[in-house]
């Protein structure tokens, strides 16, 4: 049930972060399109604490729950699965400190950047930095890329029971499945892009975190309509993130 209450903060998230670039995109955001800038739109909000605190507890479960999803071999179709469990487990619980932190100390977390570039010019600085970076930028384009495949191939519903959805439900989750994960692709493969660059130029400054991709969006041929495309999208994810809450499949209690 805790899992179930992560998926709904992390549908929270996603449609902040979207509506912030969707507002970008039309050069009236107050924030930026990344996780700090997400904490502070909510906190500006009426009962915006109590939602941040909503946010703490469902980043905390989901953590836990990658953790052990991660840790039992049973919960896995393969070993490539435990690892992943295991990143996006640490990924949520970076995002449970952050908010967690800002919530009890006011500290606002560093956008994503900055940190981008801070971990870069870390990396770069040492032996064979270059080379890792390098590797680090491949290695997202190349998840970026399966994220994709598994959006366009609607591979994600066989974590539902989509045989307990009417067949308009159905229709709506694989869309929102769709347009949802695609986004999120495009801009792992735009992070990833940025580090590659940051490695071949041996400029930290040229890596970016999710605000510097998304604005680099509205900078193309295309104008802003692309970020708006993008935003729309990782709105389609969160939305998405709350019917998982209802009907991802379990095992044991814990949702696989």
């Amino acid at each position: 049930m805790l899992a179930r209450l992560g998926f709904v903060a992390r549908g929270i998230a996603y449609i902040v972060i979207g509506v912030i670039a969707v507002m970008l995109a039309f050069g009236v955001a107050r924030h930026e399109p990344d996780r700090a800038g997400a904490i502070e739109a909510i906190a500006d909000k009426p009962f915006g604490y109590l939602l941040l605190w909503i946010l703490v507890i469902g980043f905390l479960a989901l953590a836990v729950w990658r953790f052990v999803q991660a840790a039992e071999k049973r919960l896995n179709l393969t070993e490539g699965h435990r690892v992943m469990a295991l990143l996006c487990g640490i990924a949520y619980a970076i995002a449970f400190y952050s908010v967690l932190v800002f919530v009890v100390h006011g500290t606002k977390p560093a956008s994503d950047d900055s940190a981008a570039r801070d971990y870069t010019a870390q990396v770069l600085s040492l032996d064979g930095g270059r080379v890792l970076v390098a590797c680090a930028g491949i290695v997202l384009v190349a998840i970026g890329i399966v994220m994709a495949v598994r959006g366009f191939s609607a591979e994600f519903t066989r974590h539902l029971r989509m045989g307990w959805m009417s067949r308009g439900t159905q229709d709506v989750v694989v869309r929102l499945g769709q347009a949802g994960y695609v986004a999120r692709a495009v801009i792992v493969v735009g992070i990833g892009i940025a580090a590659l660059d940051a490695a071949i130029t041996y400029n930290a400054a040229r890596a970016e975190g999710v605000d510097g991709v998304l604005r680099s969006f509205a900078q193309t041929p295309f104008g802003p309509w692309l970020l708006v495309l993008v935003a729309l999208g990782l709105i389609a994810f969160g939305i998405l993130s709350f019917f998982e809450a209802k009907w991802r499949r379990t095992l044991g209690g814990v949702p696989v």
